[in-house]
């Protein structure tokens, strides 16, 4: 049986590490910082030919003197190096490894046989790697991070496969600040060894990994590629963003992993046929695979817009309309319900605009179980979350509050925030909300944290509602195969 080499490089119970030392000025001993700070708790042996201790460590000479089995090796050493540690790994029986040095097949005609080298290298001892030229990788249920980026993180269901590392690390900020968990991330680099390809088939089996992002830059095996995205696209979702269909975004593929760009046209009927959703740039590739991973799908594209803010309001009408998607107007019945509930201001036709309005128990519980529980309607988009922050200062300058205080407003906002959170699980049908306050309000805070993304502007969330949509026509069309696997929703 097949056993994917990732199942060992995601979850050693042990690395030997090289190219760490007691200096911080090496990109080696920030990266084995890293790793000793994100909370992995299997054993780590840094390998230095002078210092008996490495960060607390204790060191060993070389990979001989270790004379300790060890699932994994890896390598932040310099290219030079690279091979004679390699070869040793192999000796000492060491059958995988990660090889972040960079220098090979993306600097031209040397580094290409230098990477030849690497892979005869391996072949030889059996040994499996990724790299070289990657960042690493992040494994949020062991909390093994091997990157140089200890940014904070929450562990999520996005898997995320990337040729470049920086979209596996220089943004876990901004996963943070959207709300975004990962469960598992790994830097492929130039994909000497282990390509995208046995990612995905990973990720694909990978409980904790509801929807997966990918960015691409070449597809060394677009046949075995199609036949393994086509199979987990029929149980969980694949989001795509590709680089090289320029020619200046070739340029910039071939120096920066040695990949061949691929024309726009070719990608679009690949990800076609593999039920990948293609994202127009990283943006979307992010947004969409929050919402993926989150929400349950829509059986339909009839959806409500719900907001206390009218301009907002009409954005994600009119985005939701552009994208395919349909806001009906809602019945006489309806409407006399909703009158019955909003001031005589506000609107009831849908979208429903409360105006500006305070009230909690209306906003997001009385209005919202209302509409979700329509049958004509398959999920909500939701404008107009202001939490305790925007009350902050005014509770401080006001002489009489009538007993609100920071702490009661808090507890309040808490309470009917994780009601409204638990209505997708409820009614079945997906949330989305925006808000052009972040995470410095607790109540977007909250939302986010308890698993209903809360996107900056109207036409984010509008575009990942649309998403939703896309795939779940991907899902139907699965559902008619006779070969169709799992097609219910997250």
């Amino acid at each position: 049986m097949h056993v994917n080499p990732l199942q060992t490089i995601m979850n050693p119970k042990s690395i030997v590490y090289l190219g760490g030392s007691n200096s911080l000025s090496t990109i080696g001993t920030a990266q084995l910082v890293t790793i000793l700070k994100s909370g992995y708790q299997g054993r780590i042996y840094p390998i230095h030919r002078k210092e008996k201790e490495v960060i607390g460590l204790k060191a060993y000479p070389n990979i001989s003197s270790l004379n300790k089995p060890v699932d994994l090796a890896v390598l932040v050493i310099p290219g030079k190096a690279v091979p004679a540690v390699l070869d040793e790994c192999g000796r000492a029986g060491i059958k995988h490894a990660i090889i972040i040095t960079a220098g090979y097949g993306e600097t031209g005609k040397n580094g290409k046989k230098a990477q030849e080298d690497l892979i005869r290298i391996a072949q030889k001892y059996g040994i499996r790697f990724l790299g070289p030229n990657c960042i690493g990788i992040i494994n949020s249920r062991i909390g093994l991070n091997t990157t140089w980026f200890p940014e904070k993180y929450s562990p999520g269901h996005v898997g995320i496969i990337s040729q470049s590392g920086s979209y596996v690390t220089q943004t876990l900020n901004y996963f943070e600040k959207i709300g975004m968990g990962i469960s598992q991330a790994i830097s492929i680099g130039n994909q000497a060894d282990i390509d995208m390809v046995d990612c995905l088939e990973y990720l694909g089996r990978d409980d904790q990994t509801r929807s997966i992002a990918l960015y691409i830059e070449g597809i060394k095996r677009p046949v075995d590629f199609l036949k393994v995205a086509r199979e987990i696209t029929a149980k969980k979702s694949i989001i795509a963003v590709s680089a090289g269909g320029t020619e200046a975004g070739a340029r910039a593929n071939a120096s920066h992993t040695g990949s061949m760009g691929s024309p726009d046209k070719l990608y679009r009927g690949l990800f076609q046929q593999a039920g990948i959703l293609r994202a127009n740039d990283v943006t979307e590739l992010f947004d969409w695979s929050l919402a993926l991973s989150s929400q349950p799908l829509p059986k339909g594209k009839s959806f409500a817009v719900l907001t206390n803010s009218g301009g907002p309001g009409s954005s994600m009408a009119d985005a939701a309309e552009r994208s395919g998607l349909h806001i009906p107007i809602f019945s006489s019945k309806v409407r006399n319900k909703i009158k019955a509930m909003i001031p005589s201001a506000a609107s009831s036709v849908n979208p429903v605009d409360v105006t500006m309005n305070y009230d909690l128990g209306l906003i997001f519980k009385k209005l919202p179980n209302l509409i979700l529980n329509l049958k004509e309607i398959d999920g909500m988009l939701f404008y107009g979350i202001f939490g305790p922050v925007h009350f902050k200062d005014k509770i401080a300058m006001t002489g009489n509050t009538n007993g609100l205080t920071q702490d009661l407003l808090e507890e309040a906002v808490e309470k009917i925030c994780i009601e409204f959170c638990n209505l997708p699980k409820k009614s079945n049908k997906p949330i989305f909300c925006a808000s052009f306050t972040g995470r410095e309000d607790s109540a977007v805070a909250l939302i986010q944290d308890h698993g209903i993304p809360v996107y900056p502007t109207p036409e984010r969330a509008v575009s990942a509602m649309a998403a939703l949509w896309e795939y779940r026509k991907i899902k139907n069309r699965y559902k008619l195969r006779p070969s169709g696997g799992n097609n219910g929703n997250h």
